[in-house]
């Protein structure tokens, strides 16, 4: 796919993207993963204690579940369409590489989609029984599966680990990540659903019309929140086991080094921090509200107190996701490809022989003509533009008039976040300057 990549004002071509993800993956992926799983144990509960409000909250769940796997599915497309607009040869590389995977991932969506649906449209007539308690888990299985495929994928553009020497498939799916992150997704499925049941009691609570009804809306509300609780402060083990892999997965990836430093103390700090302090405060609110005092959770301050936990939450997840995103850039993978979608490793030297590009004998003394020979092509037209020919993502016309030669050179050399330094030698560099100097 060689067709030039669309143009997206102010959010940019990965901005939209991130957007997309950070809307997909809790409210759809994680959601999906831990809500049959919460069903199941319920129904299961259910039988065991003969208490009805278990079984009420399962066929609930699972309802919910189906409309959240039918609805999810437009997000994956989505997903799928926009990185086909957006990054097309990026996109074809991607399907090159996860091919079987993808294809494994037709197989536990369908798994996913039609266990739920079997779960939910079985309940009034099957429930306790073992083989429907197996049918959930069959569709808990499917979400799994499908959660383990797309954790693979994303997980691989920040530590694409032994791939880029192997090309193998393996390396790529179980790349130095792969496990941690999966585990800290594990405890972030239960953590969104418990989250989003929270809001589910409080639903029920405003729509009760009679006492079995509030009974029910704060027994939901105290379960509902023990999931949330639980599985938001255990996250903080997999979370520190997910840090110490991105260092083993960056540190050598790319001439950069590691990108831990700059959550730890550096541009994204603000947002890793941040998150964390976010994920605390969520979860302080929910245990005073609704595990130590579900009554009080229910009067009016309370209510907007669990609102705000859960808005917090998901605002926690929305900043790690941002963080993951730009902890990546210049490159779209670490270290392979930058955002601009060139390989890294073509970059070097293509003026000099070491690429495809058939170019004539590069003379001593910085000259325009060369310069824009070199600008031509390498890998600056990708994204930039003179006289409206070129990328879309900015263009260059008049930068002479903007920047000095000096200044010229450390842009290229240092360029800002975002922008993949240009990796030739010094004596194109010096044509390079020439060339964009001479654009008054």
């Amino acid at each position: 796919m060689d067709w030039p990549p669309i143009d997206v004002p102010v959010l940019g071509r990965s901005g939209l993207i991130a957007l997309i993800a950070l809307v997909h993956i809790p409210f759809f992926v994680n959601f999906v993963m831990g809500a049959p799983v919460i069903a199941v144990i319920s129904e299961w509960m259910g039988r065991k204690t003969g208490n009805h409000y278990f079984d009420r909250f399962s066929k609930h769940l699972s309802t919910m579940a189906l409309v959240t796997v039918a609805v999810g599915a437009f997000g994956g497309i989505g997903l799928v369409v926009s990185n086909l607009g957006l990054f097309p040869k990026f996109f074809t590389m991607g399907v090159s590489i996860f091919f079987w995977p993808l294809v494994l991932e037709i197989f536990a969506f369908t798994l996913e989609a039609v266990g739920i649906a079997v779960y939910r449209y079985t309940w009034d007539k099957h429930k306790h029984t073992n083989g429907h308690l197996a049918i959930g888990l069959v569709g808990a299985f499917g979400a799994w599966l499908s959660g383990l495929i797309i954790n693979g994928l994303a997980s691989f553009m920040l530590t694409p680990g032994k791939w880029a020497e192997t090309q193998s498939i393996l390396d790529a799916w179980f790349n130095p990540t792969s496990l941690a992150s999966f585990t800290h997704r594990a405890m972030a499925a239960f953590s969104i659903t418990g989250f989003f049941m929270i809001i589910y009691a409080l639903w029920k609570h405003a729509r009760s019309k009679s006492e079995d009804d509030q009974q029910y809306a704060k027994w939901s509300l105290k379960y509902a929140s023990k999931y949330a609780f639980v599985a938001t402060a255990l996250q903080v083990f997999p979370g520190l086991w997910y840090l110490t892999q991105i260092e083993v997965g960056t540190r050598f990836a790319a001439p950069e080094g590691s990108v831990v430093p700059k959550l730890l103390a550096g541009p994204l700090t603000f947002f890793w921090v941040g998150g964390l302090l976010m994920a605390a405060v969520a979860v302080f609110l929910v245990y005073f509200l609704g595990i130590n005092n579900p009554k009080a959770g229910l009067s009016k301050w309370g209510k907007l107190g669990l609102i705000v936990s859960v808005l917090l939450i998901l605002a926690t997840t929305s900043f790690m996701g941002f963080t993951r995103e730009r902890a990546r850039k210049p490159y779209l993978v670490y270290g392979v490809v930058y955002g601009n979608q060139m390989m890294a490793q073509m970059l070097p030297g293509f003026m000099t022989g070491e690429s495809n590009q058939p170019v004539a004998t590069v003379p001593e003394e910085p000259d325009a003509t060369t310069g824009k020979t070199i600008f031509e092509s390498g890998t600056c037209k990708a994204c930039h533009s003179i006289n409206g020919e070129g990328g879309a993502v900015k263009a260059l016309d008049g930068v002479g008039s903007r920047y000095d030669m000096v200044g010229l050179k450390n842009l290229l050399e240092t360029p800002p976040a975002g922008m993949p330094p240009f990796t030739g030698t010094e004596n194109e560099i010096e044509h390079l300057v020439a060339y964009l100097e001479s654009l008054k």
